[in-house]
């Protein structure tokens, strides 16, 4: 049995604007370190990272976009020790350059709806699978390089398979035992700058600005959306990510910590309501895929904050069971169509309905295993896992739409 802490730290790290094109870049800084390119490239990519790369800014370019861009980028200035970090060392210089280059990448797209990609350059190849920065395979003309069991990646999968296996209680098992939340203060730090910089500048749809109020719950939203306007304008600061993705980083942990700190809650107490949050997230986006046709930010971090907060507040399994279904109840169908600046909406979405499917489990309102909610939540996330994957075609044709608009 793993603890919440080692669970959580396989599951956070920083990263510097949206993930899908920091990982196409990465792949890039890989692809730099084994060969001068100089000519055509090949570069693999499958349809929901196309979906998630294609329309979201990138950091330190002025709102520029696009998947041959950020693979170019990354060639051109990426530095492979900077992780999802990896759009920290882009120059004016280097933006000019990608822009020419763009026209050396010859750009395939497979169907498939988890992290793939995949470049080549004259016998150099280099593969990126499962995890946005899990390298799993480098080639050169002489050798090929199995990095799959990297101790990080290697690990993460065994953990994310063990997790998968149990019952929704195991959370609570798991903060309950868990004593050492220090690694939380980090992840609170880095989020609550991100917030501030969506609220002192001007960002993306400037959302988060909208909500004024004094009430927790405007605090929440405020908090919360101006976080994601500020990454999906590509700042150059970094989210802390959560299973993948900045925005749920974000959507999971803010909507607690302000909730709490507007409480008064105890340091102790809120850190183990945060870390819920976000084995909660962890273990939806566990059924749901990483990359999925449900929007995660909004629907798997919206189960997290329904649950933390019901959970901080009565300290009864049940009343914060009752949140995560209400949830359920109210956005499983919200589609994921595209990273972009609007994603900073689906955030606020997660953030006001985790809050007030909080407030009606506190409420005692009933819950009915009507729709696909069962008695067991186990077996009620599961079937929206089976609803999930049935949109498959659903999400074909939201690529079809924004690959048509590219064309």
């Amino acid at each position: 049995m793993y603890t919440a802490k080692e669970i959580l730290i396989s599951q956070i790290k920083p990263a510097l604007g949206c993930t899908e094109p920091a990982a196409i870049a990465l792949n890039a800084a890989y692809l730099k370190d084994l060969t001068d390119v100089d000519g055509k490239i090949n570069l693999t990519i499958n349809t929901n990272l196309l979906k998630n790369a294609m329309y979201v800014p990138i950091p330190n370019t002025g709102r520029r976009f696009g998947v041959k861009f950020a693979f170019a980028l990354g060639l051109l200035c990426g530095n492979k020790e900077n992780g999802l970090n990896v759009f920290e060392t882009v120059t004016e210089e280097c933006i000019k350059k990608a822009a020419e280059m763009e026209k050396n990448i010859n750009l395939e797209i497979v169907k498939g709806s988890e992290i793939f990609i995949k470049s080549s350059y004259k016998g150099y190849e280099v593969l990126t699978k499962t995890f946005h920065d899990n390298i799993e395979n480098i080639k050169t003309p002489k050798k090929e390089i199995k990095l799959v069991n990297r101790q990080e990646s290697a690990d993460t999968g065994v953990i994310e398979k063990w997790l998968k296996n149990q019952d929704f209680e195991v959370l609570y098992d798991l903060v309950e035992k868990e004593d050492d939340f220090s690694f939380i203060e980090d992840v609170i730090n880095m989020n609550m700058k991100l917030s501030k910089i969506g609220l002192e500048e001007d960002c993306a749809l400037n959302i988060g600005k909208s909500f004024t109020g004094n009430d927790v719950k405007s605090k929440i939203i405020s908090y919360t959306t101006s976080a994601s306007d500020a990454r999906m304008e590509g700042v150059n600061f970094p989210a802390m990510s959560l299973v993948g993705s900045g925005n749920h980083g974000i959507s999971a942990t803010l909507p607690v910590w302000i909730y709490a700190s507007e409480k008064g809650f105890s340091k102790h107490e809120t850190f183990r309501a945060l870390a819920l949050s976000m084995l909660i997230t962890v273990y939806v986006k566990l059924f749901i895929g990483r990359l999925s046709a449900i929007c995660g930010a909004a629907f798997a971090s919206g189960c997290g904050v329904a649950g933390a907060i019901s959970y901080l507040e009565s300290k009864n399994r049940n009343i914060s069971k009752n949140a995560v279904s209400y949830l359920i109840q109210t956005i499983n169908g919200v589609i994921c169509d595209g990273a972009k600046m609007g994603c900073s909406l689906k955030v606020m979405l997660g953030a006001q309905s985790g809050y007030e499917a909080a407030v009606f489990a506190l409420e005692n309102k009933p819950v009915f295993s009507d729709g696909i909610l069962e008695e067991n939540i186990t077996n009620s996330i599961k079937n929206l896992k089976n609803v999930s994957d049935a949109m498959s075609g659903v999400d074909d044709a939201i690529v079809d739409v924004m690959r048509n608009k590219v064309i």
